[in-house]
């Protein structure tokens, strides 16, 4: 298999050069340490069967080299993310490699190439990675259902609330789940477009809402679905910031 490798740190492009030839079959046929640089090369050139590719390049991102090519090659990204940002690879199925690399996580990807295609369209993947990575809030969450665990996306959600010093999360089916953060971190953690904190004790995604009524002392009687077990209300303080966030 030709490779090829575009990173723009060159101790990083020289190690792993060297990491290849080492440890795989695989031919290393060129390094480029620029988007610019690996574009041009592309246009002149037959796409080889693998990129190893850096997300963070000086003069833009990976994904400017891969929305270039007429054909995906496989792909085998280099990174220095943290572990969160990681679990955007893990869901879409596409490899990674972390930085500093090693030797036996080299091989172990390598392997799993030859073994596994990511499944469905590729530009489609790589698409919903792009998104992933370009947001700065959490995409999903893993929470303990009995004896396993289960990835619930956000989208899947319809509020979060706290009970007892818990914090739970409510899927739109209805299906209660404790989640390791405070409704203050997730304040933080959570697109704003998308949810509000109406009070201390729960926080709401828009599309879960389904009327709103007057409530005395100038606050606001919210009704949801799923339905929760006692009255939403808005503060007062935070009435203003209700309806501009609905209306924005």
């Amino acid at each position: 298999m030709n490779a090829i490798i575009i990173e723009d740190e060159k101790l990083t492009a020289n190690r792993l050069s060297k990491l290849v030839g080492e440890h795989t079959s695989i031919i290393v046929i060129d390094t480029f340490y620029s988007v610019k640089s690996a574009k041009e090369w592309l246009q002149k050139h037959e796409c080889p069967e693998l990129l190893f590719l850096d997300i963070q390049l000086g003069d833009g991102t990976g994904f400017d080299i891969l929305e270039s090519l007429e054909t995906f090659p496989q792909v085998i990204f280099t990174t220095a993310f943290d572990k969160y940002v990681l679990d955007a690879f893990k869901y879409n199925s596409v490899d990674y490699l972390l930085k500093p690399i090693q030797p036996d996580k080299l091989i172990l990807a390598v392997e799993k190439l030859k073994k596994v295609r990511v499944q469905g369209d590729f530009s489609e993947v790589i698409g919903k990675l792009k998104t992933q990575l370009s947001s700065p809030y959490k995409q999903k969450f893993l929470v303990k259902t009995g004896l396993k665990y289960a990835s619930i996306s956000v989208s899947d959600i319809a509020y979060f609330y706290s009970e007892s010093s818990t914090t739970y999360l409510k899927t739109n089916l209805g299906e209660s789940m404790i989640v390791d953060h405070s409704l203050d971190e997730l304040e933080a953690l959570i697109d704003p477009l998308c949810f509000f904190r109406v009070n201390r004790h729960i926080m709401l995604c828009d599309k879960s809402i389904t009327s709103i009524d007057s409530y005395f002392n100038n606050r606001l009687l919210v009704t949801v679905k799923p339905e929760f077990n006692e009255n939403i209300i808005v503060s007062r303080e935070k009435v203003r910031l209700f309806k501009d966030w609905l209306d924005s």
